[in-house]
């Protein structure tokens, strides 16, 4: 190929494959996973698409921005010497993600809070991790949005803000282009969705595997999940007999296989389970089939038969039975969450 080729070769994959800015402004005492999350997400992204699909350049241009001089104080007391002042922030942005921790006060400068509102309407994604979610309230952003933020801040947010709607049970919610998340580690899924948004979601698979990510979850997934509310069981067998049931949700969980297993009488192993867990078996094992349900509705487009059969429930119908006792079907719930953003259907 000839000079003049190589050069319009090259402009065609710049055109086809536009690098994009992703500015993290990043305030004082956060906590590292809120960074590390979508940072390692972006940049593995970038990595592996570079070298998977040869471009001439990256995917993710990362800027880290700060409040004050440097070096950045973190919750935990390690100093963070990398990136510059916000008032010195790129032009072009394509993606600004303002992370925080739990101890971010709602008071901004009138400069940076002038610099929120014009700055989100210029770039095409605007979003929080964590308590980051108050700055995006002060500067008006979420007026009239649903959003997300820690659980036990989001009720502070509610009051603060009463113009947004506040769900406090989401891992993090995408409204338009403002993107909110619960904090800690969902920074990192909603990091992958936005990956998902721009990449596909086989290039988001790969940067989740890569990361040994248990599980991608979708934005419509609970803060309290049952897996999460059942890690307070203190007894180990109790712990292990949980994790087994997460993955095996189409084998047998009647009270006598789970008790069988458990190396218990039926009826003792009802009654230390309700007790570990808060809740009887049949309801943990019901509860924990119709939320892997929701999630295959949101991420795939698979059919109801298929998804019942791999959530454990009998049938179809069985299925349905269950989501009309919530007042919905799983084609309305599959809608629903696809008008709000969230999944693929």
């Amino acid at each position: 190929m000839d000079v003049a080729g190589t050069r319009s070769a090259g402009l065609r994959r710049a055109q086809e494959w536009p690098t994009r800015r992703i500015s993290l402004l990043i305030f004082p005492r956060v906590h590292l996973m809120n960074i590390a999350g979508p940072l390692d997400v972006f940049t593995r992204a970038s990595v592996g698409l570079t070298r998977g699909r040869k471009r001439g350049s990256p995917a993710y241009e990362i800027e880290l921005l700060t409040m004050d001089d440097l070096p950045l104080v973190t919750a935990s007391g390690l100093r963070l010497v990398g990136g510059r002042q916000w008032t010195q922030a790129a032009a072009r942005i394509d993606t600004l993600l303002l992370i925080a921790g739990s101890e971010l006060d709602s008071s901004l400068a009138p400069e940076l809070r002038a610099w929120l509102r014009e700055s989100a309407d210029r770039v095409r994604r605007i979003g929080s991790v964590c308590s980051g979610a108050f700055a995006l309230a002060a500067a008006g952003i979420l007026d009239g949005r649903r959003a997300t933020t820690h659980w036990k801040l989001a009720d502070k947010l509610a009051r603060r803000y009463p113009r947004v709607s506040v769900d406090a049970d989401k891992i993090f919610v995408q409204d338009g282009n403002v993107w909110t998340s619960a904090g800690v580690s969902t920074g990192a899924d909603l990091a992958l969705a936005m990956v998902e948004e721009d990449h596909g979601h086989a290039v988001a698979l790969d940067v989740a595997r890569h990361m040994v990510l248990f599980l991608r979850r979708s934005g419509g997934q609970s803060q309290f999940s049952t897996q999460l509310a059942a890690q307070a069981a203190d007894l180990q067998p109790i712990r292990e007999l949980i994790a087994w049931i997460s993955d095996h949700l189409d084998a047998d969980l009647s009270v006598h296989a789970l008790a069988k297993r458990a190396g218990m009488s039926d009826r003792n192993f009802s009654r230390v389970f309700s007790r570990q867990v808060g809740t009887t078996p049949a309801r943990f094992v019901a509860s924990l089939r119709l939320q892997a349900a929701k999630a295959r509705l949101e991420a795939t487009t698979d059919n109801v038969e298929t998804i019942a059969s791999r959530a454990g429930f009998s049938d179809g119908e069985a299925l349905r039975r269950r989501f009309r006792s919530e007042g919905a079907t799983p084609r309305l719930y599959r809608e629903r969450m696809a008008a709000s953003g969230v999944g693929m259907a």
